[in-house]
């Protein structure tokens, strides 16, 4: 049936008009191996000395001591990691790492440029943006320009600023042996690090002029994508925390004002402050439709909103069962109709009733997603339409039918209404919610790693409301 499925949605078409707001930047990629870290090492031998403690708590990375600590832990634990650094670090990246690659970067931009590569109509809106970073869009990405009214212009015609924001990303495979001194880590698997730089002038919101628009411009689309909000303030318009709330919740409030049935999603960034990541989400989350988050991620989360049972399940024993569970509190803590979270090889979803949308369309909208983040993996890049197609014979992963089967029985074990047939469909019904788990695509040595939960989050909910929306036309006629 699997297979069935699959075929299906490889055929899906995007047929919305999508807003993706407000961090975009320009990444530069870095792909590290053994023998590059050793050079480094063996160029700046002091560099290793008196590292911090918990390197992954430093905010900014200022040193590249501390820089070094970092990557060493990161390798270590194998996990992604996005942080701050201090941009007077970036001449030391320019010495050390010379081979470098520049991309769309930043979860507005990516989702963007996938969104234009994937047919849909696809509108941008970041407060900064440079002729550098107007030339790393797809140039069929619209911008809104405030003439009386809102007149969506080409991305290239809408450059305001002389400012890029850099985002460094060292990436590295699977099975590596990173020499560190006299010490030796080998990757566990394929991830990254992520270092970016900030300015003010860099708004996670809509600037002053745009404002009484939203309303206009939230009428127009079917669906915002928003990521950002991390950075917790706006200097020179919020002063405190709250502030930054209660004026990101305004506009929310303005785009869907003209577009009740407007969806929002909302793309998970950590925060450097874990209590003020608490504050922001409880008060933002229940105006999106949709939130995306990952395995490490929602551990995270979980222990910040008080589920530290959760969180330690998932550590101690990481699987679709647990995920599920962590899932499910997070939905109802934060008042979020539908919480996608992305693993390696499969995807959970919860989807609280009433939902508008059929859950095996749902489904369909997931396995268009992992055939696109499939291609994305091979090739790179934003994944054009017509790529998505040689996705259909690749198999679906046998992590992902493992866990789905695992899930099964553990659901069973614990008293949910769970039968064989859920191995079939991966559709579990619950009295107040549903429970999808949907084996997705797992290519090995990814050209890049880099976007691949917005690719997943933009893609599965842009095909989503695509499919719902085709319905809706289809049952009228």
């Amino acid at each position: 049936m699997w297979n069935q499925w699959l075929q299906q949605a490889v055929a899906t078409k995007l047929s919305c008009k999508v807003l993706a707001g407000f961090n975009a930047n320009v990444d530069v990629v870095i792909k590290l191996n053994a023998d590059l870290i050793a050079d480094i090492i063996k160029q700046q031998p002091l560099i290793l000395d008196n590292p911090p403690a918990e390197p992954t708590t430093v905010w900014p990375i200022s040193t590249p001591t501390e820089f070094m600590a970092l990557l060493k832990e990161c390798i270590k634990v194998g996990k992604s990691y996005y942080g701050v650094m201090d941009s007077k670090l970036g001449d030391w990246f320019n010495q050390v790492f010379p081979a470098r690659v520049e991309a769309m970067g930043g979860q507005a931009g990516i989702i963007a440029n996938q969104m234009a590569a994937l047919g849909a109509t696809s509108c941008v809106y970041c407060p900064v943006l440079s002729q550098k970073q107007a030339a790393s869009f797809d140039p069929q990405v619209l911008y809104p320009r405030i003439n009386g009214k809102v007149e969506w212009i080409n991305i290239r015609e809408a450059v305001n600023d002389d400012w890029t924001k850099l985002n460094y990303i060292f990436e590295y495979g699977k099975g590596i042996d990173f020499p560190f001194g006299d010490e030796v880590i080998t990757s566990p698997r394929a991830n990254r690090v992520i270092l970016g730089t900030r300015n003010p002038k860099a708004a996670m919101g809509f600037a002053e002029e745009i404002e009484p628009y939203l309303t206009e411009i939230g009428a127009s689309i079917d669906v915002a994508f928003m990521a950002g909000y991390h950075h917790g303030k706006i200097e020179g318009r919020t002063n405190t925390l709250q502030e930054y709330i209660d004026l990101s919740k305004a506009d929310l409030m303005r785009l869907k004002a003209g577009n009740p049935q407007l969806k929002l999603h909302l793309e998970y960034v950590p925060m450097p402050q874990a209590d003020d990541e608490v504050v922001l989400l409880r008060q933002l989350a229940p105006l999106f439709t949709s939130f995306g988050i990952n395995e490490n991620e929602i551990r995270r989360l979980l222990m910040q909103l008080g589920y530290e049972e959760l969180a330690n399940d998932i550590i101690n024993n990481e699987r679709a069962f647990s995920l599920y569970q962590g899932a499910l509190a997070v939905a109802r803590e934060l008042k979020v109709p539908r919480i996608q979270l992305h693993n390696l090889g499969y995807y959970v979803v919860v989807l609280m009733k009433p939902y508008d949308t059929d859950p095996k369309l749902v489904r369909q909208a997931c396995l268009f997603a992992s055939a696109v983040n499939g291609v994305k993996a091979k090739q790179g890049g934003a994944v054009p339409l017509a790529d998505v197609a040689q996705m259909a014979e690749y198999p679906l992963s046998d992590i992902g039918m493992k866990q789905l089967k695992a899930f099964v029985d553990e659901a069973e074990s614990a008293g949910l209404p769970v039968t064989e047939e859920m191995l079939d469909t991966g559709i579990l019904e619950m009295e107040d919610h549903w429970i999808l788990i949907v084996p997705a695509h797992v290519v090995p040595n990814p050209v890049s790693t880099v976007g691949m939960g917005d690719t997943i989050s933009s893609s599965a909910y842009a095909a989503e409301v695509s499919l719902a929306k085709n319905a809706v036309k289809s049952c009228n006629c």
